[in-house]
């Protein structure tokens, strides 16, 4: 394979993250493909063992860039990765997230051909968030199904099942690092706006994200979040249009709550670097 020309740039931004990375690492690394990738791993400053396990990763596997310098927040840190990219596309995956599956970004690319002038611009795909395995209260982060023929409402896709093409993100200007939570979903009202990108939906999970992010954090971030993204919306679409686009957006994050065992795919991995298999559970 020809790293210099990869079809995907996986980008996983950390801080601290000993405990959980080498599960997106190891989810990376499995990946059943036939195409090129590459996972860019960007640390602001860890004084764990996180550098550690990413520099062990990066000797046994030839797709691993490593980007370690401090950073002005998360969104920063992810500007850094993205401007770091050589892949057609780009997918976000923190240090506390994994791909589900190992045939997760064969699925996701069937859609698609390196360099082909009919690669949609984004590919959005599900996410669940939850403790691995865990009972009660957890998220089923759909990517809405009216997300590719309505435009401009305030649905989303989410950052961790969204591969979106790299030259889309950097014509949009990439993240804006000076907010604390809600730079994602604007870069993507953002790209509405702009460029009103072609989108193909993929019906599966794409990645498992564990509770506990900054910006799922309760109703405290997500009433913080929202703050931010009506005042970036409001300048252009209106005072009353970005009221609406927050609300849709609110309801759209209140709708993913599910009850129950957290719902996972085939498997899942764990420090050790072994695949763990285990039934989904209902919704």
């Amino acid at each position: 394979m020809n790293h210099l020309n990869p079809l995907i740039s996986i980008v996983t931004v950390s801080l601290n993250a000993e405990a959980t990375i080498e599960d997106t690492l190891v989810s990376v690394s499995l990946q059943q493909r036939s195409f090129d990738i590459e996972h860019i791993c960007v640390d602001g400053g860890s004084t764990d063992r996180t550098r550690d396990i990413v520099d062990a990763w990066a000797l046994r596997t030839g797709h691993i860039k490593r980007i370690y310098e401090r950073d002005h927040g998360i969104f920063d840190a992810m500007n850094k990765g993205l401007r770091g990219a050589k892949g057609e596309y780009v997918l976000f995956l923190n240090a506390d997230d994994f791909l589900v599956a190992p045939d997760t970004l064969a699925k996701a690319m069937a859609a698609a051909r390196p360099g082909g002038e009919g690669n949609p611009d984004l590919i959005a795909g599900d996410v669940s968030m939850g403790v691995v395995g865990g009972h009660g209260l957890w998220r089923h982060r759909r990517a809405p199904r009216l997300l590719a023929r309505v435009r401009g409402t305030g649905l989303f896709p989410i950052q961790q099942g969204l591969f979106a093409k790299r030259r889309v993100l950097e014509h949009a200007g990439g993240f804006d690092a000076r907010l604390k939570l809600g730079s994602d979903v604007n870069l993507f009202y953002d790209l509405e706006r702009r460029i009103d990108p072609t989108i193909h939906l993929l019906r599966t999970d794409v990645a498992f994200m564990r509770a506990g992010g900054a910006a799922n954090a309760g109703l405290r971030a997500l009433w913080l979040g929202s703050r931010e993204i009506y005042a970036h919306l409001s300048p252009t679409h209106g005072v009353v249009r970005s009221a609406i686009m927050v609300l849709v957006k609110t309801l759209q994050s209140l709708s993913e709550l599910r009850y129950g065992r957290s719902r996972h795919s085939r498997w899942f991995v764990s420090g050790a670097g072994h695949c763990q298999h285990s039934a989904p559970s209902g919704r």
